[in-house]
């Protein structure tokens, strides 16, 4: 796996990191097999300050979103090594369907199989391009357009330029019915241009996974892709902390320091 397929295993790599705590936000047994020796490698390459605790934040965070959900058709947009599949308490009757590369999807099916992973909830993976027709797929698996559906949009939208981005956010809302929710996290136009975060921009660009797209305007996106903003919260905030966060949280009007955006939304 190269280039955004392989952040995945970062990501992975910093769940495990956050399960070994004896105060850990939550416990990814899996996390750390599916790392592997690579994630925990890039783990270590772009671990910054807050980097680490932002993961395990946004974690959390979008757990309790999916706890407090009542949707029977769950979709992770860019799951990843995500498994929540396995880790979660799922009402009897959901379907979690996740989205993501075919080449990433094809080997995490395999690893998890030799895992011998259980699942706990109908899980169904599903290798597309999420800059394609992805939602034919989608259909294909057993997806329900008419059904209200929980869209987990989580890691991807600042790997996609602007325009990308914003297409994939109001195709979204396009394909969901009246009572569909969003979740997901976006990253500030401060993050790309600050000095603090230019090391790691420029090691993600090296890497082959650069940062695309930022905004400082988090519920004007939303609500120009259809979406009506609820929740949106900045690491450290009530709600988004979970005392892990170690810094006061910033003001919105903050300039030159990164900043991280935690969002609910409802068509």
């Amino acid at each position: 796996m190269e280039g955004v397929s392989a952040t995945a295993r970062w990501t992975a790599a910093a769940r495990a990191v956050e399960s070994r705590r004896p105060d850990a936000l939550f416990t990814d047994d899996l996390a750390g097999d599916l790392a592997g020796p690579e994630g925990f490698a890039r783990w270590e390459r772009y671990d910054n300050p807050g980097t680490t605790e932002f993961l395990a934040i946004r974690t959390r965070w979008l757990d309790e979103v999916i706890a407090r959900s009542a949707h029977t058709q769950v979709v992770l947009v860019a799951a990843g090594l995500d498994t929540r599949s396995a880790r979660l308490a799922w009402p009897t009757g959901t379907v979690l369907y996740e989205l993501d590369q075919a080449d990433l999807m094809e080997w995490k099916e395999k690893r998890l199989a030799e895992l011998d992973v259980r699942h706990r909830c109908d899980r169904r993976g599903i290798g597309t391009d999420l800059t394609g027709p992805w939602d034919v797929p989608l259909r294909a698996a057993g997806w329900t357009p008419s059904v209200p559906t929980l869209w987990i949009v989580e890691g991807l939208l600042f790997y996609l330029p602007e325009d990308g981005a914003r297409a994939l956010l109001a195709r979204l809302a396009a394909v969901s019915a009246p009572g569909s929710a969003l979740a997901g996290d976006l990253l500030s136009h401060q993050s790309m241009i600050s000095e603090f975060t230019r090391e790691g921009l420029a090691r993600l660009r090296a890497d082959g996974c650069p940062w695309l797209w930022g905004t400082d305007r988090p519920e004007d996106v939303l609500t120009a892709c259809g979406w009506t903003p609820g929740e949106v919260r900045l690491p450290g905030e009530e709600g988004a902390s979970f005392g892990r966060w170690p810094w006061p949280p910033l003001s919105r009007d903050t300039k030159g320091l990164p900043m991280n955006y935690l969002f609910t939304a409802a068509v």
